[in-house]
């Protein structure tokens, strides 16, 4: 019963700590490594502002829209399996 408590105490809790913190750092990682669907469209959102302010040209903004739209297929073909 005391090795059970001191084994979780040294060993369990980090580790569940540990797992927690990664799981934490790796939706960040992918998010702004637009993998999801979410973060892709947050971008495009991002783009079009960005081509309203006139701080991105149009021949830019189609370039980018084109790399993330093409992205964006991937992440749902990828979800699905």
């Amino acid at each position: 019963m005391i090795v059970g408590l001191v084994y979780d105490i040294l060993i369990g809790v980090p580790l569940t700590l540990g797992r927690e913190i990664l799981v934490k750092l790796r939706d960040e990682i992918d998010r702004q490594r637009l993998v999801t669907e979410a973060s892709i469209k947050e971008r495009l959102q991002q783009l079009q502002l960005l081509l309203q302010d006139g701080e991105l040209s149009e021949g830019e903004y189609d370039e980018l829209e084109a790399q993330l739209m093409e992205r964006l297929r991937a992440v749902r073909q990828y979800q699905r399996g």
